[in-house]
Parts: C-alpha cells; sequence; structure tokens
C-alpha cells in the first residue's frame, strides 16, 4: 500500500475516518466548500504557471475569468457549508481575492523556473529495520533557482497562520525535499515555502539534514503503527462537521441524518423521541437529587437535634446509622504519598488499594507498557463492553 501525508494526517486526526478511507474505499460523496474553494485556486494558479512555461503572461482579468470558470463548471449539489453565517458567493470572493493577491504581489514572475507543477513525487522512506517504505505525494510548484537551489512552493487557502514551531513540526513539505533531492543530486540548497493566501503572506524554512531524517523518521513510525492497529476508533473533535463521511461514522451518522430532514419531520425521527424522552427523566433525576441531598441535609439536622436514630413517617421509617472514617490525603499531595510509602512498607498496600478496571483498560490500550508485560496482563483478564450514556447541551446536562 503507497502512504501519504494526506493518509497519516488523517489517521492522526480520526483513525476511523482512515479506516473508510483507505482500507474500505469508502467514496466520498459530498466535498467541503473549503476543500472545494482550495482545488479551484490550485487549478487556476497552476494554469498560471503552465502559461508562463509556454511563454505567455496572461493579464490579471484572463486569470480571474479562469478562475470564475472554474468555480462554475465543478460547484454542485454534492458541495456543502458548514458555516451557515457564509453563503457559496462568499467563499467563491475568498478564492478569487486569493488569486489576485498572489499575481499582484509575484508579477512579472521573474523569480525560480518551474520545474515540477502538481508533479506526483515519490519519497524515499524506510522504517527503523531498513524496509522501504512505498511513500508518495503531489507537490504544488517546484522551482529551480540560479546556482543550483531550489524552492519547493505550497499554495494554502486555511483560515489560520502558523506559528514558526507549526512549521517546524511540518511533515509534508519535509518529505517532499527528500523527493527533490533524490531527484537532484546537485542541489546545493532547497527551501520549503508556503503561501497562506487567504492572508496574503509567504512563510520560508530551510530544513537542516537532523531534521529531515527525524521528520522521515516519524512518519516511518506512524506508517509502522498504521499496519499494526488492530483498531480504528472514531475520534471526535471540532472537525467532525467538515467529515465528507459521517453518515458512516457511528458518533455522527444520526446527527448527518437529521439534519437532512425537513423541520416538520423531526419529531417522526424514533432517535429524537428516545433523546429528548431521556433527557426529560435525567433532568427530573437531577432535581430529584438536589432535593434529596436538601432533605438529607435537614432529616440530619433532626435526628442530631432529638437524638433520634430512626424516624416515623407515613409511609416508612428512615433509619439513621453513624460510624466515623478516615478522610484521605488528596491525591498528589506530599501527606497522600507518604501515607502510601507507609502501607507498602507495612505490607498492607493490597488490602486498601483498589484495581481500577477503566484505568487499568487505558493503560492497556495506551501503548505504555512494553508488549511483552501487555501480553502477559491481557492473558489474566477477558474483556467486556462498558457502556455510558451522557448528555451534551441542554440545560443541566453533564
Amino acid at each position: 500500500m503507497a502512504y501519504s501525508h494526506s493518509q497519516l494526517e488523517t489517521y492522526e486526526k480520526c483513525p476511523f475516518k482512515y479506516r473508510l478511507q483507505y482500507k474500505e474505499r469508502v467514496k466520498a460523496e459530498r466535498r467541503s466548500i473549503e476543500g472545494f474553494m482550495g482545488s479551484v485556486v490550485h487549478a487556476t494558479l497552476e494554469k498560471l504557471y503552465r502559461d508562463l512555461l509556454m511563454s505567455r503572461l496572461p493579464e490579471l482579468e484572463e486569470v480571474q475569468a479562469d478562475y470564475l470558470k472554474r468555480w462554475e463548471a465543478s460547484y454542485g449539489e454534492d458541495v456543502f457549508i458548514v458555516r451557515k453565517e457564509y453563503r457559496a458567493e462568499d467563499y467563491r470572493n475568498t478564492g478569487l481575492r486569493c488569486v489576485e493577491d498572489y499575481y499582484r504581489r509575484y508579477y512579472p514572475f521573474q523569480g525560480g523556473v518551474p520545474l515540477w507543477l502538481e508533479r506526483r513525487v515519490n519519497i524515499p522512506l524506510r522504517d527503523s529495520e531498513g524496509r522501504l517504505i512505498a511513500f508518495t505525494g503531489i507537490l504544488d510548484r517546484l522551482d529551480g533557482l540560479e546556482g543550483g537551489g531550489y524552492e519547493i512552493h505550497d499554495y494554502k487557502t486555511s483560515q489560520a497562520l502558523p506559528t514558526q514551531d507549526d512549521l517546524r513540526r511540518d511533515r509534508q513539505l519535509s518529505l517532499y525535499q527528500l523527493a527533490v533531492e533524490e531527484a537532484f543530486p546537485d542541489a546545493v540548497e532547497v527551501e520549503l515555502v508556503w503561501h497562506y493566501l487567504a492572508f496574503d503572506r509567504e512563510v520560508r524554512l530551510k530544513r537542516d539534514r537532523e531534521e529531515l531524517q527525524n521528520v522521515a523518521a516519524e512518519a516511518a513510525e506512524l506508517v509502522r503503527r498504521i499496519e499494526t492497529a488492530e483498531d480504528f476508533p472514531p475520534r471526535e473533535s471540532e472537525l467532525c462537521e467538515w467529515c465528507e463521511v459521517q453518515e458512516y461514522c457511528p458518533k455522527r451518522k444520526h446527527i448527518y441524518m437529521v439534519a437532512e430532514l425537513p423541520a416538520r419531520e423531526l419529531g417522526t425521527d424514533r432517535g429524537i423521541q428516545l433523546v429528548d424522552q431521556y433527557f426529560h427523566w435525567y433532568s427530573k433525576k437531577k432535581e430529584a437529587e438536589e432535593k434529596l441531598e436538601s432533605l438529607r441535609e435537614e432529616i440530619l439536622e433532626f435526628s442530631n437535634f432529638h437524638g433520634a436514630d430512626n424516624i416515623q413517617g407515613s409511609s416508612c421509617v428512615l433509619a439513621i446509622s453513624r460510624s466515623s472514617q478516615p478522610k484521605l490525603p488528596p491525591a498528589g499531595s506530599g501527606e497522600r504519598r507518604e501515607l502510601e510509602v507507609m502501607l507498602r512498607d507495612a505490607g498492607v498496600w493490597e488490602e486498601v488499594s483498589v484495581l481500577n478496571g477503566r484505568k487499568l483498560g487505558s493503560l492497556l490500550k495506551g501503548g505504555g507498557l512494553a508488549p511483552g508485560l501487555r501480553d502477559q496482563l491481557e492473558g489474566l483478564m477477558s474483556w467486556e463492553e462498558a457502556v455510558t450514556i451522557r448528555i451534551r447541551g441542554g440545560e443541566g446536562a453533564d
């Protein structure tokens, strides 16, 4: 299987989406408008540079017309908008502004010579055992400079500017640099250039050999983790609303399904009915717990005042029992650590400690244990499904 930066990024953000797209080959039927706008901007700039390679410098009006033509030809009902406060025209105009600002900044385009445009590259990548990993990517533009220098250019239409630390953690262009150095052994210097078009900003970075090797090693290690993974759980985040395949995701499919329903049909959906009933009784439970706690304080005051442990009601008797138990020092405090050490030294730790299944499960799944120890521990246990129901949103919810 050939890997790419996009695949690794998908796995990092949501292993379940990775499974859908790259293992089960589920084809997305929708496109986010942000991704659509980015593809139109990329295609427009690619056409601009292909014209330049043919010794033809198009006027800005021609480039604008090319962008608008591509937008109208490709935009369809499969393009969806998450931010409902904006219209398709707003995104179209934003992309057009990106192209216009770029054209004005670099006109008359007398920098380096474009050698590659939207070029698929193969990246020499090996894991810790020396095994070759098939790794590929699409490089936006590679310029050749006088004196043996090269520039790798990448166009970004995102609405966020990176920090210098973000650039240092970049994997995509760093791996592309390995491909360029493999293709051009005479390269004296390679510089990475990002164009953040929405801000009309250019950001540059040079990477030394050690940094490139670290990036390559981290990418290879991530590939190894993917190939040995047995579970690909969904990972919820703010990005879920932009997911093109959320109708297949257990975390999103019902939300996606009812979002497509007309308002008049929302009350007929069984899922909505069940959630509304659950929330109704959950709210009553919260009210009852608060009332019981208030009554408990009054009952104890009554009991203490009268010296009565059994209190008669019209339907039952409340029996009050009293005992004393130690109050432990706060977790993580010096007193708590000292107490644990004393109990261990006295040989009675096992009598007062509690083995927590949830915490042990997290430890086993987190990869913090040596493989041999993890296998031994799992051999002593069986797994069972633990199900919890939480309420998100709504007054009084968790």
